[in-house]
């Protein structure tokens, strides 16, 4: 009886991550910490030649504020780009919102536990927050491509000033990184007369149901010691799960 009630299927896991999403609406949570972290493409902070410079501020699954300015060579060489993002117009991760919604799954099912006298349900017990917690690592993976350009599009009013068309900002996580990734595209470069597989020094996508062409790509990241802190302790988590798991499949009741 104890594993008909205690047992989730990862199914069942998928769907409870989904509603406890909706726990959380996509705008910065106050009860989370804010961090502040510099990002530059240089090799180190003096770098006159750096391509982008600036920093961002972190705050739980958002990106709350941030400057940047951006030297391309292959697009508007007369003036650095600045892009700016506010706490009125946050940029959402949305790995980091899925970490969250996997702990919060974690800390939920502790917090309904009734049975701790009952080995096979303390079994279980453990083996869900083994899984729970689990997800919550590999969501700072390298995230899904179908959250990245060209496949997603970046909405230009998520910069103050507005973006250009053809220019793409994206932020995303990547182990316990902040990653910064630019993108100069040309929607006209077959009036200029180039052709997509023509051109060895550029890449030919379609972006927005368009061919463009990228004039230039940068990409950058700067390491955060919130996501370098949380890694650590999860991983402490799991491997308490495993231990404690352990020494009760070698008690006899």
């Amino acid at each position: 009886m104890a594993a008909s009630r205690y047992n989730t299927t990862n199914a069942e896991k998928d769907k409870s991550a989904t509603r406890e999403k909706s726990k959380y609406p996509h705008k910065p949570n106050e009860d989370f910490e804010t961090e502040t972290n510099y990002i530059s493409s240089g090799a180190n902070k003096r770098d006159r030649n750096e391509t982008i410079k600036g920093f961002i501020t972190l705050t739980g699954s958002h990106i709350t504020k941030a400057e940047l300015q951006i030297k391309l060579a292959n697009y508007h060489q007369d003036s650095p780009i600045k892009a700016t993002i506010t706490n009125t117009v946050p940029y959402f991760l949305e790995q980091a919102q899925q970490a969250i919604n996997y702990i919060s799954l974690a800390m939920n099912r502790v917090e309904a536990f009734t049975m701790p006298s009952y080995k096979q349900a303390t079994i279980e017990l453990l083996e869900d927050m083994y899984q729970y917690v689990d997800r919550a690592l590999h969501a700072f993976d390298y995230p899904n491509e179908a959250l990245l350009f060209p496949y997603k599009v970046c909405h230009p009013k998520f910069f103050s000033p507005p973006l250009k068309q053809d220019l793409v900002i994206e932020f995303c996580i990547q182990d316990v990184y902040i990653a910064c990734n630019i993108y100069a595209l040309d929607y006209n470069f077959l009036k200029h007369g180039a052709k997509a597989g023509s051109d060895n020094q550029h890449s030919f996508v379609t972006y927005k149901d368009k061919p463009v062409m990228i004039l230039e790509e940068v990409k950058t990241q700067t390491q955060s010691p919130t996501l370098t802190e949380l890694k650590g302790t999860l991983k402490l988590v799991l491997e308490w799960c495993q231990t404690y798991k352990q020494m009760l499949l070698q008690i006899e009741v």
